[in-house]
């Protein structure tokens, strides 16, 4: 709970709940009748004692009268109403969970909302790579004289890699992976490069294994690249490479 979600996991807890206009005007509706029907029974009871009337007879009377004055089908009519309002939003498409929303989408006067592609993208970019123990940010490579290690990582990152490219270099497939190949074509590979090694056989992503594996033909034999989950990969490994 110290974390910041954990933060806002806690402001959500602590909301409270705020009432509809409906139900503030109904609460308000029931204290309003409430109060008078009160004032009216002491008034009767009152006036019933001064005419000499017997006080429990006007007692009763009184109560009667508070009893009647109380709107008791006021709830079911307001419930019935919001009950409407849910069948109209289902012949529009729209499921209502609870009926007093139904009243505060009425009071609505302005709706803010958001789609994919204003405030964000849904498009993932690559801006350092963890590289010889450091991060490296992605403008502070020279592109002219890369490192071969760093060549053969980036070179992983996009043969492993089911990301389809157009030859406009048009970018479709996983958010993720799209990144990795535009990474590759910031530092001045082409979509060449994807030809040079076919794929020959792939082991896709999976929940339980959690590494991505395809298998490449080379001119000398076949070359095998693997990504995935830190410490799954790190199982695998015999040796790193240092430049």
């Amino acid at each position: 709970m110290n974390t910041q979600v954990g933060k806002i996991a806690g402001m959500i807890n602590e909301t409270q709940d705020t009432q509809t206009p409906l139900q503030q005007k109904l609460n308000k509706l029931g204290k309003t009748l409430g109060i008078a029907a009160i004032a009216i029974c002491i008034v009767i009871f009152l006036v019933g004692l001064l005419y000499d009337k017997d006080w429990i007879d006007m007692f009763m009377t009184a109560v009667s009268l508070a009893v009647a004055a109380i709107p008791e089908g006021l709830a079911a009519v307001s419930t019935i109403v919001l009950a409407i309002g849910v069948q109209r939003m289902v012949k529009k498409h729209a499921i209502v969970k609870k009926l007093p929303a139904v009243e505060t989408l009425g009071s609505t006067t302005v709706i803010c909302s958001d789609k994919t592609g204003t405030l964000t993208q849904n498009k993932m970019t690559v801006k350092q790579i963890f590289y010889n123990d450091k991060l490296v940010n992605i403008e502070d490579i020279n592109l002219e004289n890369i490192p071969e290690e760093l060549q053969n990582l980036i070179r992983i990152s996009m043969f492993c890699n089911d990301t389809k490219v157009a030859k406009d270099k048009t970018l479709t497939g996983d958010p993720t992976e799209t990144a990795l190949i535009d990474m590759g074509f910031t530092l001045g590979f082409e979509p060449a490069v994807l030809e040079q090694y076919p794929r020959v056989k792939e082991l896709p992503f999976d929940s339980e294994r959690k590494l991505m594996t395809t298998v490449h033909k080379l001119p000398q034999g076949y070359m095998v690249y693997t990504k995935g989950v830190v410490d799954e990969l790190l199982k695998s490994c015999t040796i790193y490479v240092i430049d």
